[in-house]
């Protein structure tokens, strides 16, 4: 017969508490043998195993339920199979964690931007990006779809950000409206299946004037913030190429006020 251990002894083998493996007997993962006079419960090192091997399980990402359903099948092939729908999920997972630190660098290095590079100006490809309106001005104009459209867009938080975009007609016609919306850069966009839409509008990657600016809400925006830009552009014969398009890297509320700082993207031809 097969030399038993108290729980303690199998508690401490294992680094768990008693609890523990109380909890894991009533989830029907172990059956240790039970001492009815007594009423201790002794353990093998079956039980030994199998909590390691349920360990591993939950190590893989199945929930305690899952785990002891997998204990229990006979057929190896059925195990295999579970197996493998979890490599799958975990495989979608890593590729989303590994997405979200390549925003999150991206996002870094916008502010360092904003840090370093506040109204200079550099020559650059602005990122392609899906876009959506929310306001315009700081005004809400929402139809119901509307709504809905930025509503799904805002599930794709954290890979959305804030947005400002200034129509080239309005600049060139002195008008100092401008839209305010959510965009997505194109990688994520594709793997959040975020696509052109009649609200959701595509800006291609295109040749740029590049500068950051801050702006705070107690004064409103405008394109007059583009001002360098603008002089940068008549000394070296530019011509505005298109709508000016921002991103908000970072925002912050210390007091009374908000404050945020853009990057800009302004097409030049």
């Amino acid at each position: 017969m097969y030399k038993t251990y108290t729980i303690g002894e199998m508690a401490r083998i294992l680094g768990v508490t008693a609890e523990t493996i109380r909890y894991y007997e009533r989830k029907k993962i172990i059956r240790p043998l039970h001492n009815e006079e007594s009423g201790y419960r002794y353990y093998t090192t079956w039980d030994l195993h199998m909590i390691i091997r349920a360990r591993c399980y939950l190590g893989f990402g199945f929930t305690i339920e899952e785990t002891a359903d997998i204990l229990q099948k006979e057929n190896i092939g059925e195990i295999d199979d579970v197996l493998s729908r979890q490599e799958e999920a975990l495989e979608q997972k890593i590729m989303y964690q590994m997405n979200l630190l390549k925003k999150l660098r991206m996002n870094r290095t916008l502010i360092k931007d904003s840090k370093e590079q506040s109204h200079q100006l550099t020559l650059q490809m602005s990122p392609a990006m899906y876009r959506i309106n929310t306001q315009v001005n700081y005004e809400l104009i929402l139809s119901k779809e509307e709504q809905r459209e930025i509503g799904r867009m805002c599930e794709k938080v954290p890979f959305v950000f804030s947005t400002a975009l200034f129509h080239k007609e309005d600049i060139e016609a002195g008008s100092t409206d401008f839209d305010f919306g959510i965009g997505i850069e194109e990688p994520f966009a594709r793997l959040l299946n975020v696509q052109e839409s009649e609200k959701i509008r595509f800006h291609p990657s295109r040749l740029c004037l590049y500068m950051c600016v801050p702006s705070r809400s107690s004064q409103f925006l405008t394109y007059h913030v583009l001002q360098p830009a603008f002089d940068y552009m008549r000394e070296h014969s530019l011509q505005l190429g298109g709508d000016v398009v921002t991103q908000i890297v970072a925002m912050c509320r210390p007091e009374e006020e908000y404050f945020n700082w853009h990057n800009v993207w302004i097409p030049v031809e």
